[in-house]
């Protein structure tokens, strides 16, 4: 099976081949220059560089009205009136305002995301802004790995649904005749194959992701290493990527990585990315001496050109409504189903959560607990706080700090003598509430050791006074410590979920809210030991499945079984779905995640869930990019985590390969058979 070819309006083709006939050399150089230093903007220099159409954009303007001006005289002053790009992290100007993307990857919930980045994005439009350099593609095998918190865990296919879920949020089609974002997907993944010994897999599923998110997230500016400072680094699999992409009949948008190579031809040197700063005259004269082929710059601007017309840049401004600042409850509603979407509740022995309505004293301790920066990016703003949370539900509570303050560390790591006290204040307090929410952050500048010495020694005196003790940790990395020789009844990891992470905590706290968040990544010890599962998360209902049963279709696998709620109150499951090839050049040790389902059901009910997989869940892309099935024989499993699984076999033949090749995509057939029993 084949990516279907992008076929773009004719309207556009002919609107985009007309313009690049009357632009002269000078102007199509021009096309592919991004100034950096928006303040700078208003520099003589840079202004007669604009008049004459030889710039394309600015690279973090300052405000909306200075892109309105420098917009104007790009359609007014220059001789073809080409509008400019106006680019920028959406996390730099809007700090905070999301979950980090580790977080967002630990919804699970690629609608929420898009909805999310669609709210962000209307505040991102209102300061001028129409570029945005986001999301990155990206995945970490380990908590300790560097770029943990701006990876989306562990599964290339987790990371392909999350990516593509944020393009579609940042690059909404609006029906008011606003203008649109374009996304820039930011080809991060590496070649290192981790230390399972899975590198090919690792790399397939790798390779398969980048353009399968492509697919789903087109059109999108696609970026090489662009945002991780400068790096120069480019994986192979991203560089393979790229030649696919490159191939008549593939991706249509910007590929910053020709810009890079055009600057390289050029002679053009740069601190940071090299495609921002690059230098007219030296494009200029690479054409004219042969070092860069007219085509090849041609093609560069063209996609330049389509881009903008995508996003609706040569319309009249009287035909665009304006996009007005959103009031602060446009933003908050997405932002805060996300936030509520991204918390994984790790352990919660005893059903010590959700807290009881009134019916118990509850002692929060932990300076972090009335921070309003850990859980937003360190930007205050209107962040709120857990404490925030708990009074803006009136959930009555006492707090005590339960460590010294300490004056400019981020981190919590040694004992101090002043915590002495403070501990001892918080075990006596702890001794005579009915239950203790202690909210710690990042403790310990240790990889793999989140929690510092004093943090560990205060939740032991804690546990020691009050068995009945919940952790929420926030901080990009979980933990799931033992305490006095065992670990702690019930944990809730948060995480770094943005400006409204009091409010979802408190929600979840309280019942208010499920817990339906699932990690992206194992949480490992030291030694590399799974200690909760890729995939694990707990809900406030309690789940069985039944057997799972295979089915072999014309040209698709039927995985079903039953999953039944016996808990006393309405719960939330996600059933997951993961593939491994037996045998065949693709066989491997293991499994990869390929669907899951979201399923509420109330005390007593069950439901038949079933997964079709056909081509799009079967299928690798080979080394020509020819996405296809192999036969062979395949395990499938099916359950509420990496581990907990219920696992099957099946034989794939050839005739059903062949079918699935020539088939339509794989889909997730709709719930079956609800039944009270």
């Amino acid at each position: 099976m084949s990516q279907t070819p992008f076929t773009p309006a004719p309207e556009r083709v002919r609107f985009v081949e007309d313009l690049l006939d009357y632009m002269t050399l000078e102007e199509k150089a021009g096309q592919l220059v991004l100034l950096p230093d928006g303040s700078a903007s208003s520099d003589p220099t840079r202004i007669d560089q604009l008049r004459r159409g030889l710039v394309s954009g600015f690279i973090d303007p300052v405000g909306a009205m200075r892109t309105h001006q420098l917009q104007q005289i790009a359609i007014e002053e220059t001789r073809l009136g080409i509008p400019l790009f106006f680019a920028a992290d959406p996390a730099q100007v809007l700090p905070g305002r999301l979950p980090a993307p580790v977080g967002m990857a630990a919804s699970w919930n690629p609608e929420a995301v898009a909805a999310a980045e669609e709210a962000l994005s209307e505040e991102y439009l209102a300061l001028g802004l129409n570029w945005a350099f986001s999301p990155v593609l990206a995945t970490a095998n380990y908590l300790t790995d560097a770029g943990f918190e701006q990876s989306f865990g562990e599964s290339a296919w987790l990371a392909e649904q999350i990516a593509a879920g944020r393009v579609r949020g940042l690059q909404a089609q609006r029906s008011d005749f606003r203008r649109q974002v374009l996304a820039t997907l930011d080809l991060a993944f590496n070649d290192r194959a981790g230390r399972r010994g899975e590198g090919s897999l690792r790399e397939r599923e790798q390779f398969r992701a980048i353009l399968k998110t492509v697919e789903q997230a087109a059109p999108a500016t696609i970026g090489l290493d662009m945002i991780g400072q400068g790096r120069r680094n480019v994986s192979r699999i991203a560089n393979d990527a790229l030649k696919n992409l490159r191939r008549a009949g593939g991706f249509d948008g910007i590929l910053l990585a020709d810009w890079a190579q055009l600057a390289e031809k050029s002679g053009h040197h740069a601190d940071g990315p090299a495609f921002i700063g690059l230098s007219v005259e030296r494009l200029v004269a690479a054409v004219e001496d042969g070092r860069i082929g007219a085509s090849e710059l041609d093609e560069a601007v063209r996609r330049v050109l389509a881009a903008k017309f995508d996003l609706g840049l040569f319309r009249p401004s009287e035909d665009v409504a304006p996009a007005a600042p959103p009031r602060p409850n446009d933003l908050r509603d997405p932002a805060h189903d996300l936030a509520s979407k991204s918390i994984v509740l790790l352990r919660n022995q005893g059903g010590l959560l959700p807290l009881s309505p009134g019916g118990e004293d509850v002692l929060v301790v932990g300076s972090a607990a009335r921070d309003r920066s850990l859980s937003s990016s360190g930007s205050r703003g209107d962040a709120t706080s857990v404490i925030d949370g708990l009074e803006a539900l009136g959930i009555a509570h006492k707090f005590v700090a339960g460590l010294a303050l300490r004056e400019g560390q981020s981190v919590i790591n040694r004992m101090i003598h002043a915590d002495r006290m403070a501990i001892g204040m918080a075990g006596e307090a702890a001794r005579r509430a009915g239950i203790v929410v202690a909210v710690l952050g990042q403790g310990s500048e240790r990889p793999g050791e989140p929690l510092g010495e004093a943090q560990t020694v205060l939740l032991e005196t804690l546990r020691a006074a009050n068995p009945r003790t919940v952790l929420v940790t926030l901080g990009s990395r979980p933990c799931d410590p033992d305490i006095g020789g065992e670990p702690l009844p019930c944990i809730l990891h948060a995480g770094t979920l943005g400006t409204q992470s009091g409010h979802a905590i408190a929600e979840i706290l309280s019942g208010q809210s499920e817990p339906s968040a699932r990690l992206p990544y194992a949480i490992r010890t030291r030694s590399g030991e799974v200690r909760l599962p890729f995939g694990h998360g707990l809900s406030y209902g309690e789940f069985t499945l039944g057997d799972l049963s295979l089915e072999l279709g014309a040209d698709r696998i039927l995985a079903s079984a039953r999953l039944r709620n016996i808990g006393e109150r309405r719960g939330e499951e996600m059933l997951q779905l993961y593939l491994r090839r037996l045998n065949g050049p693709d066989a491997s040790r293991e499994a990869v995640l390929r669907g899951f389902q979201r399923i509420a059901l109330e005390p007593g009910q069950s439901i038949q869930v079933s997964f079709e997989l056909a081509a799009e869940a079967l299928a690798q892309y080979d080394a020509q990019a020819r996405f296809k099935v192999e036969a062979g024989d395949y395990e499938v499993r099916l359950g509420f985590s990496a581990a907990r699984v219920r696992i099957g076999e099946i034989a794939l033949p050839q005739p059903v390969a062949d079918a699935m090749n020539g088939a339509g995509k794989a889909k997730i057939l709709p719930l079956k058979g609800a039944a009270n029993s």
